[in-house]
């Protein structure tokens, strides 16, 4: 015989025999549509209790899969249940700006982070621009981060448009001679 969990006190949750395939399944196609019969459920809160203190290893409960109850669970991670039940990163992450981004949300901690990476990056490529003796993207980088353009970047734009102004003499020279035969 089956015992049923503590949680379910007459209240009818949203789930049943119709909707079980979603709720077994580990297709993130289907745990979102199991996550969505959950959202509305007047047992979500009681139903993920229950899921994160048994613990169950398998399926949706409480619009929690089973990687997110994992995550939840795990000391290390800092991952946290929102308000609607949702399972939220840290911020400063790229994850979390993700889900920002997913759940229509702005969050000033994790665009600064954002900038901050992509600044970072940028000066790594910069770096190697710079080992290059100076290159076109270099200048490129230069300005997009708001700074002034390096000699050896400058340079390095002022040959590639003197090669380019030679390549179009050239092909004119040769569009003459072609016209002129």
């Amino acid at each position: 015989m089956i015992t049923l969990p503590e949680f379910l006190d007459g209240t009818t949750p949203h789930c049943g025999p119709n909707t079980a395939h979603l709720f077994d399944s580990t297709h993130p196609d289907q745990q979102a549509k199991a996550r969505a019969i959950c959202a509305a459920c007047p047992l979500r809160a009681a139903c993920a209790d229950h899921a994160l203190t048994t613990p169950e290893e398998h399926g949706t409960w409480g619009g929690l899969a089973a990687q997110d109850r994992r995550r939840l669970l795990d000391p290390t991670d800092r991952s946290w249940l929102d308000t609607q039940g949702r399972v939220r990163l840290p911020c400063g992450t790229l994850n979390a700006l993700g889900a920002h981004h997913r759940y229509g949300e702005t969050c000033d901690t994790c665009e600064a982070a954002q900038e901050a990476r992509t600044l970072a990056q940028r000066r790594t490529l910069l770096a190697a621009a710079h080992a290059a003796g100076g290159t076109v993207a270099g200048a490129a980088i230069h300005r997009r981060i708001g700074e002034p353009v390096c000699l050896p970047c400058r340079a390095a734009e002022a040959r590639r448009s003197a090669v380019a102004r030679e390549t179009r003499r050239l092909g004119a020279q040769q569009r003459e001679l072609a016209t002129a035969s």
